[in-house]
């Protein structure tokens, strides 16, 4: 009975390995190529502007958050959170996580809590360092003509709150003696 269950085992092991187009011919394999890594799955929110100054400086914003992979060269490399902000307007602004603060952090004499009216029992909110920004035709982008060195978000995390805050800084990053913050963005979720 064994000997019977081994020879069927290697009926089917040899079965396999004998498939049209295993022979490595140049376009008789219906196999998937490596050759190219697949595309980047970004799902994406999109946020209606909730004052003047997201009015003025996206309109609609669609975010998104993808995890990229580092170059295969790079040792000891890590994947990197990064977020895509995209303005109805054209704006463009990608920026990897640079990681999270207290509220409480000071940028320009003033506290982030403060700067993002944000409420006192928030722990942290989350810090992105600017690796690109992509301006309108009007040249005016997240902290007007100048170009952001990071990007603070805060979304609050109770039930049924759909907003969001997003603060430019130039500068430095918060806490740093040259910060200083941009205009507020709000935004409420569509």
């Amino acid at each position: 009975m064994r000997v019977r269950i081994a020879l069927v085992a290697l009926a089917l092991v040899l079965a396999g390995c004998d498939q049209p187009g295993s022979t490595g011919e140049a376009g008789g394999s219906d196999a998937p190529s490596l050759d190219a890594p697949a595309p980047e799955s970004e799902p994406s929110r999109v946020f209606a502007a909730a004052n003047d100054a997201a009015r003025g400086a996206t309109g609609e914003l669609t975010v998104s958050l993808a995890m990229r992979m580092p170059d295969a060269a790079q040792e000891n490399a890590e994947a990197r959170e990064t977020l895509t902000l995209r303005g109805a307007n054209d704006l463009v602004v990608e920026a990897e996580i640079n990681g999270a603060v207290s509220p409480a952090t000071q940028v320009g004499g003033q506290t982030l809590r403060a700067l993002l009216n944000i409420p006192v029992e928030e722990p942290q909110v989350l810090v992105y360092r600017v690796t690109q920004e992509t301006k309108p035709s009007n040249g005016q982008g997240l902290c007007g003509a100048d170009a952001p060195a990071f990007v603070i978000v805060w979304e609050p995390s109770g039930p049924g709150d759909g907003g969001m805050k997003v603060l430019g800084l130039t500068g430095g990053a918060p806490g740093a003696e040259g910060a200083r913050a941009c205009p507020m963005l709000e935004y409420g979720r569509q």
